[in-house]
């Protein structure tokens, strides 16, 4: 897929169609997540021969091209002007910066971290060992480092919410154990043996959030589980 064989399809949309609402609803039904591959969230025709695309991403530079208006979020394209060259919309889409992938908020509803056996707990205190925890992993594809929030939400109305903040820099991953989280005198800031559900809110960028849990059991912990789960975009 490319500009060219959007361009085209506009031609052949504008024969059968005369109305421009409806043929910007079928073109972003149709073309709408190769558009979004390309950083772009949303098309609209604004007349016969006038294209306007919404940009996931903040302007960095202008440049001058017949045909295409570069704004703040968004361009502005005269299909008439473009059309022997439909490779001029990649490259004024060049000029925008990354928002990310993914969203600003997300949730793991389902958290639980089981307290250590006697063999884990003595794995700990050496120092090691691969027992019980659960962990999250947030990428960033963005342009731009973010600040994230996580907040944990318990069940039990005994226990107090607690958070944190991390920063993720930009094209970048990072993974944390929770059990691993600490409050400002040294002790674990997620409680053991506690329901709770996770929110992960990031504040400069889109970002893509994986919840992951390991539960080991038995004598010397000889059994052990594995699970991930993508958290949960409201938005």
């Amino acid at each position: 897929m490319n500009f060219g064989q959007l361009l085209t399809a506009i031609q052949d949309y504008k024969q059968s169609i005369l109305d421009l609402e409806t043929l910007t609803t079928l073109l972003n039904d149709t073309f709408g997540d190769w558009l979004a591959s390309q950083g772009v969230s949303h098309l609209m025709m604004l007349g016969d021969n006038t294209l306007c695309l919404n940009v996931r991403g903040e302007l960095k530079h202008t440049t001058f091209v017949d045909g295409i208006k570069t704004h703040s979020r968004f361009l502005v394209i005269s299909l008439d002007k473009v059309s022997d060259n439909p490779e001029a919309i990649t490259d004024a889409l060049k000029n925008y910066s990354s928002d990310g992938d993914g969203a600003y908020v997300w949730i793991v509803p389902d958290g639980y971290m089981a307290a250590l056996t006697p063999t884990e707990q003595e794995w700990e205190a050496d120092g090691g060992g691969y027992f019980s925890h659960e962990s999250i992993c947030i990428s960033n594809t963005a342009d731009r480092g973010t600040c994230c929030l996580l907040e944990v939400l318990y069940e039990d109305p005994v226990l107090e919410n607690v958070s944190c903040e991390f920063e993720v820099p930009a094209h970048r991953s990072v993974h944390y154990r929770l059990d691993k989280l600490k409050r400002k005198d040294g002790e674990p800031l997620i409680a053991k043996d506690a329901p709770v559900s996770y929110k992960i809110t990031s504040r400069d960028a889109r970002i893509v959030v994986q919840g992951s849990r390991i539960l080991t059991s038995g004598e010397n912990s000889t059994f052990a589980s594995f699970g991930t789960v993508m958290a949960w975009c409201p938005q």
